[in-house]
């Protein structure tokens, strides 16, 4: 499907309806699929009733609760057609999406998109196709 119009443009026509309809299941997808934990935009914030004057941090420390151990270590498997993963790529990197045809993969490649605790996101592969022989490589 088409994400959005391609940047430049493509020498095949693209209908506006299908691009609607493409972007809007492709938005959907991402969204389910990558996701932080941390909700940056809505931070916790001190609650009302400690922030009055008599207030002291150095007093709530002695009280506070153990620090729960970490998350386990989530994956979740995608299988899809290129078009999708460059169009999560674009989005999990904060890239324009108009960008997603420039980049390039061959089929069955493996791509890693790396969601840290803190929310930061990294790239740790794009189409890696290291677990196939030269002859196996298909593009289409």
């Amino acid at each position: 499907g088409y994400p959005c119009l391609p940047e430049p443009a493509s020498a095949r026509p693209v209908r506006p309806a299908k691009v609607l309809t493409d972007a809007a299941r492709l938005e959907a997808a991402f969204r389910k699929y990558v996701h932080r934990d941390l909700d940056h935009k809505h931070p916790k914030s001190v609650a009302r009733a400690e922030a009055d004057e008599a207030w002291a941090p150095e007093l709530k420390a002695e009280a506070a609760p153990p620090t729960p151990p970490p998350a386990p270590t989530e994956y979740t498997i995608v299988v899809c057609h290129m078009n999708v993963i460059r169009y999560f790529v674009c989005r999990a990197l904060q890239f324009p999406p108009e960008g997603w045809l420039r980049m390039r993969g061959d089929n069955c490649g493996i791509t890693e998109i790396i969601i840290h605790p803190s929310g930061r996101v990294s790239l740790g592969r794009f189409a890696d196709t290291g677990h196939l022989s030269v002859d196996q490589l298909t593009f289409h």
